[in-house]
């Protein structure tokens, strides 16, 4: 019967990530993955909500996972088959994104030519909502590397989106600089429910592996 509730609702659960430290207490009571400096987590939707823009969910706990008689690997391969096929990806050129937020259609227009230069790019899924979670999706950093023919630095922004910056060979990026200006961030324009992390995250191409800039 447990595992037959858990059948039934395998299909509709998806994962988030948090800043795993912020977030201990929350942690004691929910199943997650450790990965880097956050945690994965995981929440079932509703299914009447699944292809609507506002979706409904609810956060799965210890003891739900108790009464499906699963473990938490189980959950965590539901939810890499799920979230990405859900939840979707978006990918924006920054200028265009601020361009959209400040409702400036020229700059909107001059942002389309400029963006083919400035290989910097705001990434979230559809719905803009715990969009970060968009760093676990199969493949994605691999292909967006390819995409660009570089290595990868990785701004965590807030739980619903990161920026992606291309690495220019033959072009030393400042990443302390670009850690001050996470740290800036977190402490004065953001909610201490939607803070990340704190650090900078690099992809290499030829390790196929995320970690922390050095």
């Amino acid at each position: 019967m447990a595992n037959e509730q858990f059948n039934n609702v395998k299909e509709y659960i998806v994962y988030k990530v948090i800043n795993r430290d912020r977030n201990l207490e929350l942690l004691k009571n929910i199943p997650y993955v450790n990965y880097l400096d956050l945690a994965i987590v995981f929440y079932q939707l509703l299914p009447e909500t699944v292809n609507e823009e506002e979706k409904q969910a609810i956060l799965i706990t210890n003891k739900q996972l108790m009464l499906w008689e699963v473990g938490v690997s189980e959950i965590m391969n539901a939810a890499s088959k799920n979230t990405q096929r859900i939840m979707g990806l978006k990918i924006r050129g920054i200028l265009s994104t601020i361009a959209k937020y400040l409702g400036d259609i020229n700059m909107f227009e001059i942002s389309k030519e400029e963006e083919l230069e400035i290989p910097l790019y705001v990434v979230s899924n559809k719905i803009s909502y715990y969009g970060a979670a968009v760093l676990l999706y199969k493949d994605f950093l691999k292909a967006l590397a390819a995409k660009f023919k570089s290595d990868i630095y990785i701004i965590p922004c807030s739980v619903h989106e990161i920026i992606v910056l291309k690495s220019i060979k033959g072009y030393q990026i400042d990443t302390s600089e670009l850690r001050d200006m996470i740290v800036h961030v977190n402490q004065h324009n953001l909610p201490e429910d939607q803070i990340l992390s704190s650090n900078l995250y690099y992809y290499s191409r030829d390790t196929n592996v995320l970690s922390f800039a050095d």
